[in-house]
């Protein structure tokens, strides 16, 4: 019956250098798998019908062929790079397309780079047997970044990719993996979600529940029925929009209402817990790759005091699954965003700040100053894609550079005024950016309420005081939904928000 190889291998691939490569598929026991590529020659013989051959050391390069042969069956791949491999996770703000940034159009007139390299996973939301959502999915392979392919690349990754290749001098990957309007929980296994009370409750439970009395036929009705009032509602926005162009958003939904949202939650929904880990994620593993870069957590801000927690186990999942436990995560602190609905993002973001200081292996940039206050998808993604490759130049590749924003470090209270201190920052490197004063700080009276204040910088450390308040007990920093934001380091990168009150 010959052998299948898992769909991630195809001609145009690039492979991770300096490391063990797993080619795995599917075939009967016992038989017999050769792989041959760069003078190596490994055999592996199949057990509960599937199988791994493992490659050492691969050195950066190419083009190669890969060989993978049976008794009965023989694959060629072609045109195989090998070199630096990063998976793409997380939700729209990573899905958003290179043609719908800002630049779009010259970035991709010049995208001619033949050694970075691009595979989307398909997006399968559901599975059972042969019955497969949505319809008509096609498996494109690797693809190589020119014109006619770049158009359809994450921003962020592209840029990323693009960064990373022109100071690495190496071929690049780029595993595209992820999905809009989902939830971190949709990106993890059951393990760790039941692991924690109250993860078990908000997303299992939850999702339990809403199944139980819930038919195919029912919920294919839901759906159909969210999906025709999300359409009906993009016509009343544009609509809104041609005949009161200088209206905001604000004023939009208090007439025509809010976006639907969410959809039915069901058994084929892409939004249900660990639906989207199995249907996309497992798709994946284990092949080797340098790292991960991810943009996720709007979606969570329904229920941001349990991102702490989801996000850190999200990253034990994946390094266990990817067979890496210290792989490297870097990923993308929350821009700022006016959401109407919700008052969280300040928490979400406190708490990927908190996963930054306590997680080894992590690295987070700061996109305070790159959201958009009516627009969740910021259309600027080119910066966000070069901070995540400082990011990791300095963190993973160790190269001799700052590629950190400030981080808040410690407070002190001397009177009443509270001074705080940053990690990633020498004494004349602290600046204010367009303006004259600071912007952005709040300050904690005795009673934890919070009023404005003023701020100045002295040296490496900023002061923060208010003539409302003699007797403060902490600061808070960027501590809104969105709030124009202004402290920045002298390479023009902007400083983390925080809460002193917050533990890290």
């Amino acid at each position: 019956m010959g052998f299948k190889l898992a769909p991630i291998f195809s001609d145009n691939m690039v492979l991770q250098r300096d490391s063990e490569v797993v080619v795995w598929g599917k075939a009967e026991n016992d038989d017999l798998i050769i792989g041959k590529m760069c003078g190596q020659e490994v055999k592996a013989y199949a057990k509960n019908g599937e199988f791994r051959l493992i490659f050492k050391d691969l050195k950066a390069g190419g083009p190669f062929e890969l060989e993978i042969l049976s008794e009965d069956q023989e694959v060629i791949f072609n045109n195989i790079l090998v070199g630096e491999v990063w998976i793409a996770g997380g939700q729209s703000n990573m899905e958003f397309n290179l043609k719908d940034s800002i630049g779009a159009e010259k970035e991709i007139e010049q995208s001619n780079y033949t050694e970075i390299r691009y595979y989307n996973v398909p997006d399968i939301i559901y599975e059972n047997g042969d019955e497969v959502l949505p319809e008509g999915i096609i498996d494109t392979g690797w693809s190589v970044a020119s014109p006619e392919t770049a158009a359809y690349y994450s921003a962020v990754a592209y840029h990323f990719a693009k960064n990373l290749y022109n100071d690495l001098k190496v071929p690049i990957g780029i595993i595209n993996c992820n999905k809009g309007g989902t939830s971190a929980s949709s990106w993890m296994n059951e393990k760790y979600l039941s692991e924690d009370n109250e993860l078990t409750e908000a997303y299992l439970e939850q999702y339990k529940k809403a199944i139980e009395n819930l038919t195919d036929e029912e919920e294919d009705r839901l759906t159909s029925e969210f999906y025709k009032s999300q359409e009906d509602y993009n016509r009343r926005e544009e609509e809104y929009k041609k005949k009161y162009p200088e209206r905001s958003m604000e004023q939009l939904h208090a007439e025509i209402g809010s976006v639907p949202w969410p959809p039915p939650l069901g058994r084929k929904s892409y939004q249900r817990p660990c639906g989207i880990y199995k249907t996309k994620f497992r798709k994946i593993t284990p092949f080797r790759v340098r790292g991960v870069i991810w943009y996720q957590g709007e979606e969570d801000s329904s229920k941001a005091h349990l991102y702490k927690k989801l996000f850190s186990r999200l990253i034990k999942c994946w390094r266990e699954d990817l067979e890496s436990a210290e792989l490297p995560f870097v990923f993308v602190q929350l821009p700022m965003f006016n959401d109407e609905k919700l008052d969280t993002w300040q928490i979400v973001r406190d708490a990927q700040l908190y996963t930054y200081k306590n997680m080894k292996n992590t690295s987070m940039i700061v996109t305070s100053d790159l959201g958009e206050a009516e627009d969740v998808h910021p259309k600027d993604k080119k910066p966000v894609g070069e901070r995540l490759a400082l990011a990791a130049r300095q963190d993973v590749y160790e190269e001799n550079i700052n590629g950190h924003s400030p981080i808040y470090l410690d407070y002190e209270i001397i009177g009443n005024k509270v001074r705080i201190s940053f990690d990633y920052v020498l004494p004349g490197e602290l600046i204010i950016k367009d303006d004259t004063k600071l912007n952005g700080f709040e300050i904690y009276d005795k009673n934890k309420v919070l009023h404005p204040a003023k701020a100045y910088i002295e040296k490496d450390k900023v002061i923060v005081y208010s003539e409302e308040v003699g007797e403060p007990i902490g600061v808070a920093y960027g501590w809104k939904n969105y709030i124009e934001i202004n402290l920045f380091n002298n390479i023009g990168l902007p400083a983390s928000p925080f809460n002193t009150l917050s533990k890290y």
